[in-house]
């Protein structure tokens, strides 16, 4: 499933996200950095076959989701597997990225390993929807000309 047909418009629609300074100080602020390695991918795609993407880049990276039931992106912070983090038991063999996020979307950090790593890695949900005033409600952070 990781072909660039089907990533087309999810690379353009993060690149126009990329270009707001509004939107790099809110990721900023969970853990991104310039230069910090994109890796997209579908909510149905397995854990293991992703991270394997992951692994490549040995540093955090920023998981651009799609498939997701609204539509709408969705940005995960992965860092890299390290011995800092409490060992867990690795996912189960076929799990998906949407059963993976979904189990570790209320959390700030988590912890989850796959097979081939010797060590877990921390990944939690950047939040595209930011309060924009006191009243509570939500804006999401998308471009302007979407």
């Amino acid at each position: 499933m990781n072909t660039p047909e089907l990533h087309a418009n999810t690379i353009q629609r993060f690149n126009g996200l990329m270009q707001c300074p509004e939107t790099k100080r809110h990721l900023i602020a969970y853990g991104w950095v310039e230069g910090m390695p994109a890796v997209f991918a579908h909510s149905a795609e397995l854990v293991e076959d992703v991270m394997g993407f992951v692994s490549v880049h040995g540093r955090a990276v920023i998981l651009v989701l799609t498939g997701t039931p609204s539509e709408e992106l969705q940005l995960w912070h992965i860092t890299v597997p390290s011995p800092i983090f409490a060992k867990v038991a690795p996912v189960p063999v076929g799990t998906t990225l949407s059963e993976l996020c979904v189990r570790h979307s209320e959390n700030r950090l988590t912890t989850f390993r796959v097979a081939f790593w010797a060590h877990s890695a921390g990944i939690h949900q950047i939040p595209l929807y930011v309060s924009s005033d006191n009243s509570g409600s939500e804006h999401p952070l998308t471009p302007r000309n979407r």
